[in-house]
Order: C-alpha cells, then sequence, then structure tokens
C-alpha cells in the first residue's frame, strides 16, 4: 500500500513546491526592485542566481553573502554594483575556459 501511494505523495510535493516559489522572472516585480536598488535587472538576477541578496547600506547598493571563515562564524560579504559585475564576469571566464579545457582534451577510443 505504502509503495502505490508514494509515487502520488512525490509528485504532489513537487508541485506543490514549484508553486510554492516566487517566479524569478516576474517582469514588473523585477523592474520595481531593480529600480529600487537602482540597478539593471539583468545584473539582479545574475546577482540572486550566484546566492548574493541586494541590500541597501548607508543609501549605496550592496549585494551580499554570508560566508563561513575559518571560525565557522558566517560573516557577511558584500560586493558593490561594480564589484559584482565584475564576479559574476570572472565567473562566466572561468566557466568558459574549464569548458574549452574539456571540449580540447582528446579522446581515447574504448579499448
Amino acid at each position: 500500500m505504502i509503495k502505490v501511494h508514494l509515487p502520488v505523495v512525490v509528485t504532489l510535493a513537487l508541485v506543490l513546491g514549484g508553486c510554492a516559489q516566487p517566479p524569478l522572472g516576474n517582469s514588473k516585480t523585477l523592474a520595481a526592485e531593480a529600480a529600487h536598488y537602482r540597478v539593471s535587472r539583468q545584473l539582479l538576477l545574475s546577482a540572486e542566481r550566484a546566492g548574493y541578496s541586494p541590500r541597501i547600506r548607508r543609501g549605496a547598493t550592496q549585494f551580499c553573502t554570508q560566508q563561513e571563515s575559518f571560525s565557522y562564524i558566517p560573516r557577511l560579504h558584500c560586493l558593490d554594483p561594480a564589484q559584482m559585475r565584475n564576479r559574476l564576469q570572472q565567473e562566466v571566464t572561468f566557466r568558459r575556459s574549464v569548458r574549452y579545457r574539456v571540449m580540447s582534451v582528446p579522446r581515447t577510443p574504448p579499448l
């Protein structure tokens, strides 16, 4: 009896979990939030996908994330919009270089 209901329960959990999350690309909400933080929608989306949350501190926009240190106490690490753009660009460049290296490795034929 448990085997019959398990797929139904798992399916319902996935459907309800997907509905509970706000849509990431809601254009009106995203535009308003980007205007509030005085950054582009693209930067706001990219930073949030990278795990950073926007906030205004002393009148300036910052993108912050929790980072663990050697003391295991999370510290708030914040970047200004220019630093955030630079970090995101570095990640894109790194991913491209890794993808290029993986694609350029000669493949050996199976034995």
